[in-house]
């Protein structure tokens, strides 16, 4: 709900027009800057590996030209890596080649396909495999030839991954502890003979199986099944690559060795599951799957409890806990091997085949590990002879080098994971915005919002060259995002968001002081701390001028609950009317007792409570004319607190009386507004729409409901509610989100709680809508329900639409004054698209027309949903192709809502405002009829007001 022509000269006055064209060419530039950030700092460090590579072989070759040595180098001052790399480097790249040659040649040719004839792909794709032969060629010979490759292979291994920086001295040379090659061996063997028995002669374990699976029946419980499931499947150990990642800044043979033992395990225990088809037990909950050996969960249960310890060790630059992880870790493996067996989804032979190959795996990573040669290229690693220099720290926060690397590298992710986010959340769920134009205006909202995130972007790419710069940017951007965020949230959810955001700046500013003086870092923390208080200070504001109380408490005090939640009366009548009431738990049953002043009771049917505890009590047999009392009576006792009210029937005939009408408050308000209403005595409440400003999307009842709840027990509600009727209707915010339709997710959910909650007069429609209609006195209210019918082209719909014609016009020849009810301001230049009446011209002046075709002259109209109190006395409101259908109107809001004004003009003036509210007194004699309409505020400061006398049927 905006104000259309503001929201676009405030755009225009700031420039934000044209920032939908300018903040995603930010956004995309910002993180493709960062893309290319991070690759060219990757070429730029392989460069000078590269070249100090290069460097250190041709120095080697020199050093032997100079001194004439004969004896040939070894194999680690040439640069030459393990033999055994050699050919695996060669099978992976031959395999890999033949893969993608059939692949690319088969889509290529497959009619219809995905990339059939798409020729460059074809040769691109060949190109791709015969560089791979090559490469595979040469280290095939070198693994023949070593560690004595041809010399006319020099060049190509020089310049190429296939060798690494050469070293000298024996502490390179040593060799891993015996026991771990041992322990690999025994382990191979141990599952090549498991597999090759089960594969073979599964009934030889059969045995065995089940004598271990009864020691193991029943330990498994759902939580601890759970756990296991998810901290060792798959997703786990794709996650836990990012650790290894981040410990290969450090030791990049354990990156390696992690990724090649994850691979070959998953490998192997797809290969095996593929040639030994054994069933999955019998009694469990994946019986008849033929894939249940080896068990795949305890491989990478094995795999992480060996190798992950050893990627914490390296991140904290502390061997000791490899010991202690290893051990802390390998229990969890156990015991989920344990659940594995125990929940049935493996035999105990699945598991020990899964727990030989992890263990094999793992011996066989650590051994690589533990080789000094492997460390050639690690920077300050655990296991590299010469560990890099020690840099003294300086900064609060003492880092190493490697360690502030490591932070800045998580800073630079965390930004651009940061600013993917808000690019994300921006297309997908749309930036908070309140939809109303208060303080800012939606035009504005969203694309300061938008840059802002576009900033953030902006930021992360700034920081890679000025890392302070960079860090204020992204802190300033989120301190801003929290504050607008609170224009839709709670200040504790928009100060979650802004400290997500900030993630980045402090990782930064943690990598930057590390290097910074004790005046620089006490700078840094005032800067900080201001950015903090400033989000939670400007959150709170903002979402107070939103959400808060705009005007003084009700001086109403809360009662304590007795029998009944909460009460309120409606569907007035001269003889009866409906009383709503929520039963307190564990009460089942009630009926309505009234009271008349000489003493007379009546009491209602005794009902049981329905959905959400709530009875709906209709009582007949009153009076016309008379002042009840009642009180609800719940299993046999009367209610003292909550459940005690009053109504007034109406008599049968010419009256005078009075009405309030309001509209727009937000959820659970409590202001002296509704002491000033009840203060009013008016024989009824018009509710007209937003009785709450919940904005529920749920398919669920419940929410609405509960939003209810909040309403009628609020302290200065719940007393006025007790005191006089309603007659209500939604509109946007107590029906579905802002602006909802018909196509409102919540549509029936709204519509099955309002039909439990509020004692309203019977619907006029058929097709869901809560259009009502009665009669008091001599006057005639239609109430039309503006939202659950509602379309781009109507707001009626066709069915409430020829209803509302046909009873306009029909009571307008059977009453003396006829009150439309209407949720949505009707005054309003056209604007097609747009919400309310402007936005539906043509429906407004087919309205207009059917008024001015029947001589209607007696229609009055109260609305709602503008945060203003307006009286227009007919000169505006006026429609019709013709002229004749002008017709005074009241607009009656906001009860508790930031004032704004809309549509107009208004003969009257408009006043927006919150704690407001509308006023009509009728005047009947019989013969002549006069109505007075007046705008109030909760004090009783009186803003408009206007008379008029309604003409008589046939003057």
């Amino acid at each position: 709900m905006t104000s259309p022509a503001r929201d676009r000269a405030r755009a225009a006055l700031l420039g934000v027009d044209r920032l939908h064209i300018f903040v995603p060419a930010i956004m995309s530039v910002g993180l493709l800057f960062w893309l290319v950030s991070e690759l060219r700092e990757l070429v730029h460090s392989s460069g000078e590996a590269s070249r100090s590579k290069r460097a250190g072989i041709a120095g080697h070759a020199v050093a032997r030209f100079t001194t004439a040595t004969q004896d040939p180098d070894s194999a680690a001052r040439r640069g030459l890596r393990p033999r055994p790399v050699y050919l695996l480097i060669a099978l992976t790249l031959v395999g890999g080649a033949l893969y993608v040659t059939v692949g690319s040649v088969a889509n290529f040719f497959q009619q219809p396909g995905w990339v059939a004839d798409i020729a460059w792909l074809l040769s691109l794709s060949l190109v791709v495999a015969g560089a791979a032969v090559c490469y595979a060629a040469v280290s095939a010979i070198v693994f023949v030839r070593y560690p004595s490759p041809p010399t006319r292979l020099a060049r190509v291994l020089t310049n190429t991954p296939l060798t690494t920086r050469p070293v000298d001295g024996d502490e390179w040379s040593a060799r891993p502890p015996w026991q771990l090659g041992a322990g690999f061996m025994a382990a191979a063997a141990a599952s090549a003979l498991l597999s090759l028995v089960i594969a073979a002669s599964p009934y030889v374990v059969d045995g065995f199986d089940r004598r271990v699976a009864a020691w193991f029946d029943g330990l498994s419980t759902p939580t601890w099944s759970g756990f296991t499931d998810a901290a060792f499947d798959t997703r786990t150990v794709l996650a836990l690559v990012v650790l290894v990642g981040l410990a290969s800044i450090r030791c990049r043979a354990l990156a390696v060795a992690y990724a090649v033992a994850t691979g070959f395990g998953l490998l192997v225990s797809a290969g095996l599951r593929g040639v030994i088809d054994r069933p999955r037990p019998v009694d469990g909950p994946m019986a008849g799957a033929l894939d249940s050996y080896p068990s795949g969960h305890v491989i990478q249960a094995v795999l992480i409890a060996g190798l992950v310890p050893l990627a914490v060790a390296t991140l904290l630059h502390r061997r000791r806990v490899i010991a202690f992880l290893t051990v802390l870790l390998g229990v969890a493996a156990a015991a989920a091997a344990i659940d594995r067996v125990a929940e049935d989804l493996h035999s105990p032979t699945d598991v020990l085949g899964g727990a030989a190959i992890g263990l094999a795996l793992v011996l066989g990573a650590r051994w690589v590990v533990a080789r000094p040669i492997a460390h050639v290229a690690c920077r300050n690693c655990l296991w590299s002879p010469h560990p890099q220099h020690q840099h003294t720290p300086r900064g609060a926060i003492p880092l190493t080098a490697s360690g502030a690397q490591i932070v800045r590298l998580l800073a630079h992710v965390s930004a651009a994971a940061v600013a993917i986010t808000l690019a994300v959340l921006t297309v997908t769920v749309g930036v908070p915005s309140s939809g109303e134009g208060f303080v800012f205006g939606s035009r504005i909202e969203v694309p300061v919002q938008l840059a802002l995130a576009g900033v953030v972007s902006l930021g992360a790419l700034i920081s890679w060259r000025w890392e302070a710069v960079g860090a204020v940017l992204i802190a300033v951007a989120a301190s801003c995002l929290g504050i607008f965020a609170a224009v839709e949230y709670q200040p504790v959810y928009a100060m979650l968001l802004a400290a997500g955001a900030m993630v980045p700046s402090v990782l930064l500013w943690l990598s930057w002081q590390h290097r910074r003086t004790a005046v620089e870092l006490i700078v840094l923390a005032v800067v900080t701390m201001l950015l903090l208080g400033g989000t939670w200070f400007g959150a709170n504001r903002v979402y107070a001028i939103y959400f808060g109380p705009t005007h003084p408490e009700s001086v109403a005090s809360s009662l304590a609950v007795d029998r009944v939640e909460w009460v309120w009366s409606g569907g007035l009548r001269s003889d009866g009317a409906t009383v709503n009431a929520r039963l307190a738990a564990g009460h089942h049953e009630a009926f309505l007792r009234a009271t008349a002043p000489d003493g007379t009771v009546v009491v209602s049917k005794n009902v049981a409570a329905q959905e959400h505890q709530i009875v709906r009590l209709d009582i007949g047999d009153l009076l016309p004319g008379t002042d009840y009392t009642y009180a609800v009576v719940v299993d046999g006792t009367p209610d003292s607190t909550r459940g005690v009210g009053r109504f007034v029937t109406p008599v049968d005939g010419p009256m005078s009386f009075r009405v309030t009408a309001g509209s727009c408050a937000r959820v659970g308000s409590s202001g002296a507004v509704f002491d000033a209403l009840a203060a009013e005595r008016g024989l009824f409440h018009l509710a007209l729409g937003d009785l709450h400003y919940a904005n529920i999307e749920s398919t669920a009842p419940g929410e609405f409901f509960a939003a209810y709840d909040r309403v009628l027990t609020s302290p200065g509600q719940s007393a006025f509610y007790r005191e006089s009727p309603v007659a209500y209707v939604w509109d946007d915010h107590d029906y579905g989100p802002n602006d909802a339709g018909a196509d409102s997710p919540g549509r029936d959910a709204a519509r099955t709680a309002f039909g439990a909650t509020v004692p309203h007069y019977p619907y006029g429609s058929s097709d869901g809508t809560i259009n009502q209609a009665f009669t008091i006195g001599r006057v005639r209210f239609i109430m039309t329900d503006n939202r659950s019918a509602a379309t781009s082209t109507s707001i009626l719909g066709t069915e409430q639409r020829d209803w509302f014609v046909e009873e306009l016009v029909r009571s307008s020849r059977t009453h003396a004054l006829v009150v439309w009810g209407n949720s949505l301001p009707w005054i309003g230049a056209a604007d097609p698209g747009g919400d309310g009446w402007p936005g539906h011209p043509e429906e407004r002046q087919y309205i207009a027309d059917a008024i001015a075709a029947a001589g209607v002259r007696n229609l009055m109209m109260v609305g709602g949903d503008a945060h203003m109190v307006a009286i227009d006395d007919g000169t505006n409101s006026d429609y019709s192709t013709h002229g004749g259908a002008g017709f005074p109107i009241l607009q009656a809001a906001a009860l508790d809502r930031p004032g704004s004004v809309k549509g107009g003009p208004y003969s009257g003036g408009a006043f927006p405002g919150g704690g407001q509210y509308g006023v009509l007194d009728i005047t009947d004699d019989g013969v002549n009829l006069r109505v007075s309409l007046t705008g109030k505020r909760w004090d009783g400061t009186v803003l408009t007001d206007y008379a008029f006398s309604v003409p008589q049927r046939g003057a």
